[in-house]
This record gives structure tokens, sequence and C-alpha cells, in this order.
């Protein structure tokens, strides 16, 4: 049997990373570790699960609102973590892990504990899964109260080792049942840990000078993912959004639209479908993808597997090569007219609108939840958006381009 040593893990902990001590030595069922991007709060909860799984047999379940968030996130973060290590102990991965691509686990044959990752959204998987001692909620802010406590209630039972809930986010909103729950009111056996890049050792120079940047060109952003503050409303651009289950019945009579951004290394590609009430000013974001690292071929291929080629998308007109090449493949498309203030008269008409956002979608969500009004040097709000939190909305822009465009024409008709 390989011998497993836990020396350096900890020893790694202890150097580089002291802000996170409280944490490995507090016990409290409910784990929350917030703050701001780039504190690497991820990264040490998934080594403090391991070394718990190493030492005691566990079930750990690991859980995201949706699961197709999970492998390319927090899956692929515990993979690296193992390979590292076993890479120091000049073990193969094999002999110390058995891991799962398709059913998304990590088994150690040593003791028999299990990682086990799933998505809210995989109902009859969360059913199946039995003997949980301890869970990790990431990205907390997608979750809704009610996800939370039925977790909450699957940890039960004496299984010998202590039972915990970790919870890892940024605190986008000062509105989130997160903050009522944990910190305003908070219930019993609490502990919190707040941090930022500045507790990150291994942050370089670049990644600092990005996020003071940040402090003039996105202040909300910074308020929010530099110092690790809580999110207000205040700057937001939208105001009248819902993120829940869309019933097939409220589309009825509605126009159907879809739109792309196109993104690659840096920025994802974002699709969307949707169904727009011009009647009644209701807006229903229905499906669609958002994903880094999608070649032209890749995006034809999601497009086919929705069926969304057969219908007319409209894209970034700023990537004729891109349309041309989705053309060529067999999809529908045309590029935006876009023209002078189209962001503006975008984002306008998407103001007269009631929003709904289907559950899964919470990339979507999320840009909705930051995207904000820029600011000038003296703090003055701009009748301008940031150029950040875009990528969908942009899709989004696209896919109702004919309507406020048709709806611009028709008031100058009348007016003159």
């Amino acid at each position: 049997m390989v011998k497993i040593d836990l020396t350096g893990p900890k020893l790694d902990l202890q150097n580089n990373s002291p802000a996170f001590i409280p944490y490995y030595q507090n016990e409290s069922r409910y784990q929350i570790l917030w703050g701001g991007a780039g504190s690497g709060k991820s990264h040490k909860v998934a080594r403090r699960i391991l070394i718990r799984c190493f030492k005691e047999k566990h079930n750990y379940l690991i859980v995201r609102k949706v699961n197709r968030t999970l492998k390319r996130s927090v899956f692929t973060l515990m993979k690296n973590i193992i390979s590292q290590w076993c890479q120091n102990w000049r073990v193969p991965v094999a002999s110390v892990a058995e891991i799962n691509l398709t059913d998304l686990t990590i088994r150690f044959p040593h003791n028999g504990s299990q990682l086990m990752f799933t998505g809210l959204d995989d109902v009859e998987k969360l059913k199946s899964i039995e003997g949980v001692t301890s869970v990790w909620c990431e990205e907390a802010t997608e979750l809704n109260q009610e996800d939370f406590e039925q977790l909450d209630l699957r940890l039960r039972g004496d299984h010998g080792v202590t039972k915990q809930i970790t919870i890892t986010f940024n605190p986008i909103s000062d509105q989130h049942w997160l903050k009522k729950v944990f910190f305003d009111d908070p219930i019993e056996d609490v502990f919190t840990l707040k941090t930022t890049f500045l507790d990150n050792k291994f942050i370089d120079d670049d990644y600092k000078m990005v996020m003071q940047n940040k402090k003039q060109t996105n202040p909300r952003y910074y308020n929010i993912y530099a110092l690790g503050n809580w999110g207000t409303a205040e700057g937001l651009v939208f105001h009248n959004i819902k993120q829940r289950p869309i019933r097939e019945e409220e589309l009825v009579d509605c126009e159907f639209v879809q739109g792309l951004d196109f993104g690659y290394t840096n920025d994802p590609t974002a699709f969307n479908q949707t169904y727009i009430d011009v009647k009644n000013k209701k807006l229903f974001v229905y499906d669609g993808f958002y994903e880094k690292g999608l070649s032209n071929q890749a995006i034809s291929d999601r497009l086919k597997k929705m069926q969304a080629h057969r219908h007319l998308t409209t894209c970034d007109s700023s990537e004729p090569k891109s349309i041309d090449s989705l053309k060529a493949k067999g999809c529908r498309v045309r590029g935006a007219m876009k023209g002078a203030d189209s962001i503006n008269a975008g984002v306008d008409f998407l103001l007269e609108f009631e929003i709904v956002v289907n559950s899964h979608l919470v990339e979507f969500k999320t840009e909705f939840d930051n995207y904000a009004w820029s600011s000038n040097k003296d703090g003055k709000k701009l009748n301008k958006p940031i150029d950040d939190f875009n990528h969908f909305i942009d899709s989004l822009r696209y896919a109702c381009e004919h309507l406020y465009i048709k709806a611009k024409r028709k008031r100058f008709a009348i007016h003159g």
C-alpha cells in the first residue's frame, strides 16, 4: 500500500497561506469562506477536503447549481491537486486515487473515501447518493436558500467523522440569502473567513495591476472581487431579473429569437435562445451555452445538437470570417447591424421587459448581477455600461436587434 505523507501539504499551508490557518483548525458545521476573487479559497478548501479524505473515511458531496459546470471547475481542481501531490510523493496517481471521468467521482482505495461531484439540477443522481459525511457548495451564490436547506438535511447520521458544510462564494449582492443566514442573523455553529487576492502569495504583479485598474474602470467589480465587500444594487443596469424554471405554457404567442457573441481564449462564446412577449413586456431566456475555447466547428456542433442551426441567429458582426464559417457549416446566421449607440439602444429596449432566466443558465444570471453603469473619475455614473460581464448580454442584444430597430422606426414615423 502506498504511504501517504501529508506533511508537505500542511507545511505549504503554514508557509504560504497563513490567512487560511484558522479555517483548517476549525470544526464548526458551517464553514463559510467568502471574499474577493483570486484569494485561493477554492484551492484551500479542496486541499482540506483531500486531507480529510486521506485521514478519515468520507463520502464527500461536492456541488454546484448546474452539473455541466463541475467538470471544468472543482473536479479538474481536485484532479490537479492529487496529480501534484502524487508527483511529489513519486507515485502514480492510479495507486492513490480511482478517478471516474464519466460519473465524476474520485475514490481513495486505501480507506474507501470518495468524492462525489454533482449539480443540483441532476435530481436522480442526488437521490441515489447516500451516507454523505460532508458537503462543499462551490459558487454558492448560484444556489437558492431551499437548495442549501435540502443539502443541510442530507447531512445526518453518525458516520464517526465531523459533519461539515463548506460554502465558498464572492459576495455579489447584499440582498442574497447567504448574507441573511450566515451574517445578519447567523444560525448556530458558523465559522466565517473573508480573504482577498492580497492573501494569496502566488498572485503575480500583473494580476495585482489588473485588480487595481478595476478601481477606475469598474468600481463595482473592484469592491466585490478585489476588496471582497458585499455588492449593492446601486449602479447596476438591470433590476428586473428573475431566475426560475420556465414553463412551456409561458412561451405561447412569444416571438423566438437567437443571438451569438463570439469569444475564444479570454472571453466565452455566449449563445442564447429567447422568447419575447412584446405585448406583455416579458422576455424568457430559455436556453443557450457559455464557454471559452470554442472553435467555429465546436460552435456549429453545439448549434446543431440544439437544432438551433435551423433558426436564424444574429451574431457579432465584428467577426465576419466566423459568420461565413458557420454559414458554410450549414448554420443560419447573420451579422448584427450595430451602428451608432447600438449598445445603449439595445440596453434601453431590454430594460422595458421583465426578464426571466431559466434555472440552468447560471452564467447568464451572473452577468445580469454584475452588469453596471460606468463611472467617471469622481464616481459619477455615466449613461454607458461597463465593457465587462457583457458576453451573454451582447448576444441578447443581437437577438433582439430587429425588434428595437423596428420600434425605433415606428416612433420616428409617428413623431417625425
